[in-house]
């Protein structure tokens, strides 16, 4: 799907975009098959005509209602690493895009090892998961949850199962559900595919023991945590604050002493940038904002691209995102006179009183 056909939806998915009649009654024609398609299958787990299979360890599922990004990776990482000090965790990844099969258990770090060195081949967000979390976790994408939590379980000790993402997939049953919700986003027009980003009724929130918010410098929060208490469920916020800004070759630390903002290029592809950007306005002079659709692979046409615009418009720093980091290496670690830059993030998580 092109970026223009996927901008096109999430407009209408977020009240961005009017439509006409006819669109609107094919839409709403089409979410009504999946609603049933849904609703059926829900319907088969909770009396049990389907089953969940059950794992010999306890599973975490933090997952999300809507499609793109919500912020659950660092949410996973911080939970990996908190719970690894006392038990041996394993996540576990559908490794969307990933130029390896996903159809059987890849193991992506073992422990104190990372088995790949670029995260195109992998996944973006696996090679993620695999740098920030601890010597005590282990990484493994596989699409079907059952068959990779049994290889972590069997072959690495496994006592805890965390999976990134995996609300849908009900074939794995999990002991504690954790939903997150952007404070900005939400759930969008509240409808379904393809007519809205719910991929499940907001219904099925009874599935859910816990949610927590992702603040996206919402200034309206405190509306935002109300709405969502009306679902009588715990409630935290997730706040996400800059930490750093590095050098992707070097890995140094970048250090801006002046008071006048560096004007850049800023870069990404990300599920909703909206917030990566509104970070950098307040350190940079954001030229040009391009963003891609979510998991693109980056190829060299797009840094010809990228390297055109900035040489046309006098520009030599970019800043991307750290989930960007790992697919853009291997393609700009020869180019010389331009910075590629990472902001790097770090989230405090807080209950709501």
């Amino acid at each position: 799907m092109s970026n223009n056909i996927k901008n096109y939806f999430q407009d209408i998915h977020y009240s961005r975009r009017k439509i006409g009649f006819f669109l609107n009654s094919v839409l709403s024609l089409s979410e009504l098959f999946y609603k049933f398609a849904i609703n059926f299958k829900n319907f088969l787990y909770e009396k049990k005509i389907l089953k969940e299979k059950q794992v010999n360890a306890y599973v975490i599922c933090v997952g999300n209602l809507t499609t793109g990004g919500v912020g659950k990776t660092p949410i996973v990482i911080e939970l990996a690493n908190k719970i690894s000090k006392e038990k041996k965790v394993a996540i576990i990844s559908r490794g969307y895009k990933s130029k390896i099969s996903n159809k059987i258990p890849n193991i992506i770090k073992d422990y104190s090892n990372i088995k790949f060195n670029d995260g195109t081949i992998c996944g973006d967000e696996p090679f993620q998961l695999a740098k920030k979390v601890s010597n005590n976790v282990v990484v493994i994408t596989c699409a079907n949850r059952y068959t990779a939590a049994n290889e972590a379980i069997i072959k690495y000790g496994s006592e805890v199962i965390i999976l990134d993402d995996g609300f849908s997939n009900r074939k794995l049953k999990k002991d504690k559900t954790i939903l997150v919700v952007d404070s900005k986003m939400l759930f969008g027009n509240n409808s379904l595919l393809p007519k809205g980003p719910l991929r499940e009724p907001l219904s099925q929130i009874k599935r859910t023991d816990e949610i927590i918010i992702t603040n996206k410098n919402n200034n309206e929060i405190t509306e935002t945590i109300n709405f969502i208490k009306k679902f009588k469920k715990p409630v935290k916020i997730c706040t996400m604050v800059p930490k750093k800004i590095y050098n992707i070759q070097t890995k140094a630390e970048i250090i801006n002493n002046t008071k006048e903002k560096q004007k850049v290029i800023a870069f990404c592809a990300i599920g909703q940038p909206e917030q990566f950007y509104t970070y950098l306005n307040e350190k940079y002079d954001v030229f040009k904002k391009v963003s891609f659709n979510d998991h693109h692979k980056y190829t060299k046409n797009d840094i010809k691209s990228l390297l055109k615009l900035a040489k046309s418009n006098n520009i030599n720093i970019f800043i991307t995102t750290q989930k960007d980091e790992t697919k853009l290496l291997p393609l700009i670690k020869d180019i010389k006179g331009y910075t590629f830059n990472v902001l790097e993030l770090e989230n405090i998580i807080s209950d709501i009183m």
